[in-house]
């Protein structure tokens, strides 16, 4: 009988040890690597094909429309270092330091920046150099269509909010939203304008035709009569436009040199003057080429 209460009682203080170390966790202890329950961080997430595993606090731009479209998204006051180049908006302190084709290397590690910027890829031999020196490199892609212009939002966009998520009729990455509201806003502003048919001539004569990102923004509003790829000469236009729609570094004189241009015009093409950097910085700024359409239109029909 003893040895029988002896074993019970070592059996009711095992048992009792054992629920002692065999606690389950509380809601507050579940790791964050457990599924649903878990706590979801939006790093490490990747920007311009570059893992970051946070937001970076200091970041150097070498190309003036990431610079406009980081103050867009309201982190101007991470700008340390911006390029040569850099003019907009307003107000911009950080140290000039170069431009993707000539940055100033030393300077830019100087300013201990987490990200450089580009809109195109920096020398193997500088990208290098920056990393060794714990900066990431990020190389966004310039637009040549409406989807890569919400690609160039939405990979700078993900650089400060990561994998963000934001509440709608349905989850949604903070910077894939960014990337679509900036394409949707251009394509809004393309309502006011109808320019059933069409040629944008650049600073130096050709006409941009397929795969470019002026015939991506102005195809919202009409149809290129260009269908070759890239910039061409005017003679690769299919047939005479409505309208002929210039950079406004030019002019009449200008455009009439050409002997294909000049007999659009002489056919009644209309022409129409707006500001290149709409389409040389692929930012907010670009739908106001449809508001400058509007006006010369709008003047045009008085």
């Amino acid at each position: 009988m003893k040895n029988f209460l002896k074993k019970t009682l070592c059996i009711l203080l095992c048992g009792t040890m054992l629920s002692g170390c065999s606690k389950k966790n509380t809601p507050d202890e579940i790791s964050v690597e457990s599924g649903e329950s878990a706590v979801s961080s939006p790093f490490p997430a990747k920007s311009c094909g570059v893992t970051l595993q946070k937001a970076p606090e200091k970041i150097v731009s070498l190309s003036p429309a990431v610079t406009e479209i980081i103050c867009e998204l309201g982190f101007k006051d991470k700008l340390v270092g911006i390029s040569d180049y850099c003019d907009y908006p307003q107000g911009l302190t950080a140290k000039k330091v170069g431009s993707t084709e000539n940055p100033n290397i030393d300077e830019i590690i100087d300013l201990k920046p987490d990200a450089v910027f580009t809109l195109s890829a920096l020398s193997e031999r500088e990208a290098y150099t920056l990393n060794q020196a714990d900066i990431a490199v990020l190389a966004a892609e310039p637009p040549k269509n409406m989807e890569g212009y919400s690609a160039l939002y939405k990979e700078i966009a993900a650089a400060f909010y990561g994998k963000e998520k934001i509440s709608g009729e349905k989850e949604t990455e903070k910077a894939v939203e960014t990337g679509a509201n900036a394409r949707l806003a251009i394509e809004k502003a393309a309502e006011s304008v109808k320019l059933e048919s069409f040629v944008y001539v650049t600073e130096k004569l050709t006409i941009a035709g397929d795969n470019t990102f002026e015939n991506a923004v102005l195809s919202l509003s009409g149809e290129n009569v260009c269908k070759d790829r890239g910039y061409v000469s005017a003679d690769k236009a299919a047939s005479a436009p409505k309208y002929i729609i210039a950079d406004d570094s030019l002019s009449q004189t200008d455009l009439s040199a050409s002997d294909t241009l000049n007999g659009f015009i002489q056919s009644g093409a209309e022409i129409r003057f707006v500001n290149a950097s709409a389409f040389e910085r692929p930012t907010a700024r670009t739908l106001n080429v449809f508001k400058e359409l509007a006006e010369e239109n709008s003047s045009a029909s008085v």
